[in-house]
């Protein structure tokens, strides 16, 4: 008995040394890998316990449950009579579900149906979710990110996933996206927090956008990587001591092209108040992070979040920005005159004396011709020419031009200003050749890429989806009053001429739309639907139309210009797109005599923000619109009269429009 008494108090005090009480707001989420993720759609209502108590966070989620949790976490509101015939109104989450179609963000199957109740898989959430990613203006760029089993993803499918990856919505295991796995609760509602926190949702309680609530599959990491790519903070700046390998920081010496030295620190601060020359830059693992001057390169697609136009701008891996500054966590950078912050993972920091090489313009036989530099392989990548070389500009010497506008030489001896007259040329401007010229042009162009080789172009004088587009072409441009060979120099840049896969199997020159049951894969009963459809829908109210439409900011002038100003700020992450387009534009006109060039329109620029654009040449007469900002490219129609210059009217208006020619700078054109 003595000994069982031993035994038993022994179990009681082990018992005691071991057992602590649970803490009152434990649950089944404490500690779960995507606990912040479900813990988010909790807060939004999204997320409630099912009949047992239990919010099922390792359980398959449904489309319909999916639908929801972005609805819920959207805050959609508006609804159209988008009607699901296995939807009906007393289903658990009908409305939700109304309005994520109404959204556009599903679409369902082709027989009218939704399937609520199906699981989804991987694959099939990444395309809502690149839905949401445009509901939401977040700018996603051109995706390079593919996993090891890419080839089990659907082809039309890929583009979706990889913008998700990209962006840091979604991720895989060990390399792999598994795509046709159906996902969980816990990893649809980490897919959601991220996708939210991108969109500066400050419930999310993760301003800086990280992964915070471990991998998609169970598991992983649980720790919460960062979306960026490793410690962009800075890990731990306060360790280490002054000289020693445990320093966080260093300072180096540029000597004929590298970096000599090694004095360590063991915070930024420190570093940075021990520089001293010009010639000197801060390190951090062997990666500059402070320099006096130079360039910096983005590594991989990024969000530039433009403090000059409080805006979110797409910008393309392989960009080449100006350097301002940079402190531990973050360096500010300014592209074509929009300044915001990018962090360290970000980028590359490059001081001019170790350039190896540097994207550059330069005069070719009377054109302007810009060479592009490919960081990743340190080689000159490719060139295109875009127009009529500026007076300025020698031949023999390169250029170099941070937004396409302000031209120097190495040197500084020579430089200038010039706008391209095709890049800067507003949308509303009427070219002058006829349908007939069009298609010539369209044929002889053909028969030139289809005597390249390249397998693309084979057959393309009897394929190409551009054949006989002229008229087409002329009928948008006076019923919508948008440049038809504009719309023909966007079309041949997007669709390869007319013979990518999109324009030759479904009539759509640029990719409009993804769907449920065909993302990516929307067919047009005819090209000119297509064309119709990119005018009325996307060209018409988002890019021209000053405002753009509830809730979109891509009006940044009607031009395709550059990331300073025009659609290319927000239509496309390669900041030279809209440079590219006016090269489609400038080769046409080139091959058909120079028509539009040589009677051209007079461009100005706006001055101020706030002008009105009125009905008549006075205060009395009331406004169209309004120019909410500066430097908005106008085509003058006439001579200033009683201080007022007539203008084409960017809103969609047949009526006379003017503006005080007190806020419009003329500008000269090179054409």
């Amino acid at each position: 008995m003595k000994k069982l008494s031993i035994i038993a108090l022994l179990m009681t005090v082990i018992g005691m040394l071991f057992w602590q009480p649970q803490l009152a707001s434990a649950d089944e989420l404490t500690g779960h890998s995507h606990e912040k993720g479900l813990r988010y759609l909790i807060s939004k209502n999204a997320l409630v316990k099912d009949a047992k108590g239990s919010y099922r966070p390792n359980d398959n989620v449904t489309r319909g449950e999916f639908a929801s949790y972005l609805a819920k976490s959207m805050n959609l509101e508006a609804t159209s009579d988008i009607v699901f015939k296995d939807v009906p109104n007393t289903y658990v989450h009908a409305k939700d579900i109304k309005l994520a179609a109404s959204a556009g963000i599903i679409t369902g199957y082709g027989d009218g149906s939704f399937k609520p109740n199906a699981a989804i898989s991987r694959q099939h959430m990444a395309i809502m979710l690149e839905r949401a990613i445009d509901y939401l203006n977040i700018p996603k760029g051109t995706p390079t990110i593919t996993f090891k089993d890419n080839a089990s993803i659907i082809k039309d499918y890929r583009q979706a996933v990889a913008i998700g990856a990209q962006l840091g919505i979604i991720q895989g295991s060990e390399g792999k996206f598994m795509p046709t796995k159906n996902a969980t609760i816990g990893q649809a509602a980490t897919f959601v927090h991220r996708l939210m926190t991108l969109a500066g949702d400050s419930n999310t309680g993760n301003s800086n956008g990280g992964n915070t609530n471990g991998g998609d599959t169970n598991g992983g990491n649980t720790n919460g990587g960062n979306t960026n790519g490793g410690d962009t903070n800075g890990g731990n700046t306060n360790g280490g001591d002054t000289n020693t390998g445990s320093s966080q920081y260093a300072i180096k010496e540029i000597s004929n092209g590298t970096l000599v030295g090694n004095q360590g620190f063991s915070t930024f601060e420190a570093a940075e108040k021990a520089l001293t020359k010009n010639t000197q830059v801060i390190v951090q693992s062997d990666k500059i992070v402070k320099m006096s001057s130079g360039y910096v390169v983005t590594n991989k697609y990024v969000a530039l979040k433009s403090e000059t136009i409080n805006d979110a701008i797409a910008v393309a891996g392989n960009t080449e920005m100006e350097y301002i500054s940079s402190d531990a966590t973050q360096v500010k950078v300014r592209l074509a005159g929009q300044v915001g912050y990018l962090k360290h993972a970000d980028v590359t920091l490059i001081p001019f004396s170790m350039s190896k090489g540097r994207s550059y313009y330069s005069n070719e036989n009377g054109e302007i011709k810009h060479t592009l530099y490919d960081y990743n392989t340190n080689k000159y990548s490719s060139s295109y020419v875009y127009g009529k070389a500026p007076s300025f500009m020698k031949p023999g010497e390169k250029y170099y031009s941070w937004n396409g506008i302000y031209f120097t030489n190495g040197n500084g001896s020579s430089k200038g200003e010039a706008y391209n007259y095709y890049q800067f040329l507003p949308a509303r401007a009427q070219t002058q050749y006829t349908a007939e010229e069009i298609d010539a042009y369209i044929m002889n162009k053909l028969a030139e890429v289809e005597s390249t080789g390249i397998t693309l172009y084979k057959d393309a004088t009897k394929k190409s989806k551009l054949i006989g587009l002229g008229k087409t072409l002329k009928d948008v441009e006076a019923k919508s009053q948008i440049n038809a060979m504009l719309v023909l120099s966007i079309a041949q840049h997007e669709s390869a001429y007319g013979m990518s896969d999109h324009a030759q199997n479904l009539n759509n020159l640029f990719g409009l739309y993804v769907y449920d049951t065909n993302p990516l894969n929307k067919k047009f009963d005819s090209i000119a639907d297509n064309i119709n459809e990119l005018v009325d829908k996307f060209l018409q109210p988002n890019y021209i139309t000053p405002g753009g439409s509830p809730g979109k900011n891509f009006a940044n002038g009607a031009v395709v210009g550059s990331k300073a100003l025009g659609f290319n700020v927000k239509y496309a992450s390669d900041p030279f797109w809209g440079a590219k387009i006016a090269g489609h534009y400038y080769r046409a006109e080139k091959a058909l005599g120079f028509k539009d060039a040589n009677n051209p329109y007079t461009i100005g620029l706006t001055t101020t923000q706030g002008l009105n654009v009125r009905t008549g040449a006075s205060t009395s007469n009331g406004p169209i619109f309004t120019y909410a900002r500066s430097g908005m490219p106008v085509i003058i129609t006439s001579s200033a009269t009683n201080g007022w210059y007539e203008i084409l009217s960017d809103k969609l208006y047949t009526g006379q429009a003017f503006v005080s020619k007190d806020y419009v700078q003329v500008i000269h054109t090179v054409k």
